[in-house]
């Protein structure tokens, strides 16, 4: 009698771990250069990681941002 509430328990741990890890999406990939600045290999990765914070976008170099959309990108999240 006592391993039925050890196995819910167990089980709904399980369920609960599961659905988190469900739930979660993959993070943008961001390098971190210092000083508030950011690295992603494209510029929809930056616009990805800054709106997880609601925060605006700001690249350091518009024009590298523009002419490559696909090339890596340096920006800040103010």
């Amino acid at each position: 009698m006592r391993r039925f509430p050890a196995l819910l328990a167990l089980l709904s741990a399980t369920l609960v771990i599961a659905g988190c890890a469900a739930s979660s999406r993959p993070a943008p990939r961001v390098s971190f250069l210092g000083d508030g600045v950011f690295k992603s290999p494209t510029a929809q990765d930056a616009e990805a990681y800054c709106r997880n914070f609601g925060a605006p976008l700001r690249y350091l170099d518009p024009k590298a941002a523009r002419v490559a959309p696909q090339g890596e990108v340096t920006y800040r999240c103010d």
